[in-house]
């Protein structure tokens, strides 16, 4: 138990420092395929609820240092994708099951960032995105000959539908980079298909 509370602290430290070096300097985009990264470390060596440890001191940390707001958009953004992967791998699920089940999350963790924003913002930014969407497909409409508005259900299933692609593409490029990685720090991700499975075996480690 010791040494779980060790990795845990340690594993949050990082994130945190990560999370606000790249806030300070605008380098989250580029940092956002590693920030989840701890806290799956945490899972594969220690199981789940270390992971959830690993985290709950992450945004306590970030509490501190930048504030409630930053604390709460890190959990939204990047807690809740990185401790649905850190679940999923710990429990040995293939990439079937992992690779929706964390696009999903990531999916619900970004529309509770936007409503958070909207609170912030005082601004329906919800709205501002349907009206974006509305207005490519107006503007598609128009390329096409054809007459007529979108509908609203239309405009909200063609946002979903990108936001699920979005989310997809990003968690199996996830997938993928962390299996790399992983086995160059001497841990194994299971649930790959065979073939990619051969493919990460045939990488050199160093």
């Amino acid at each position: 138990k010791t040494r779980q509370l060790v990795e845990s602290a340690m594993l949050a430290a990082v994130t945190g420092l990560a999370y606000t070096v790249g806030n300070l300097l605008k380098l989250e985009s580029y940092l956002a395929y590693i920030l989840p990264l701890p806290v799956v470390l945490s899972a594969l060596r220690s199981g789940p609820v270390p992971a959830v440890k690993t985290l709950t001191v992450t945004c306590l940390l970030l509490l501190i240092l930048m504030g409630p707001v930053r604390a709460t958009t890190y959990l939204l953004v990047y807690g809740v994708l990185s401790l649905s992967l850190a679940v999923c791998w710990a429990l040995r699920l293939p990439w079937v099951v992992s690779i929706p089940l964390g696009a999903l999350a990531r999916i619900g963790g970004y529309l509770a960032y936007i409503a958070l924003s909207s609170w912030v913002t005082n601004e329906n930014l919800l709205m501002l995105m349907l009206n974006n969407v509305y207005a490519l497909l107006d503007q598609l409409s128009a390329l096409l000959g054809t007459t007529g508005s979108p509908p609203l259900l239309a405009v909200a299933i063609v946002l979903c539908s990108l936001l699920f692609v979005n989310s997809i593409m990003y968690v199996a490029l996830s997938h993928v980079l962390y299996a790399i990685m992983l086995r160059g720090m001497g841990l194994e991700l299971h649930g790959a298909p065979k073939s990619l499975e051969r493919f990460i075996a045939g990488l050199p480690t160093t």
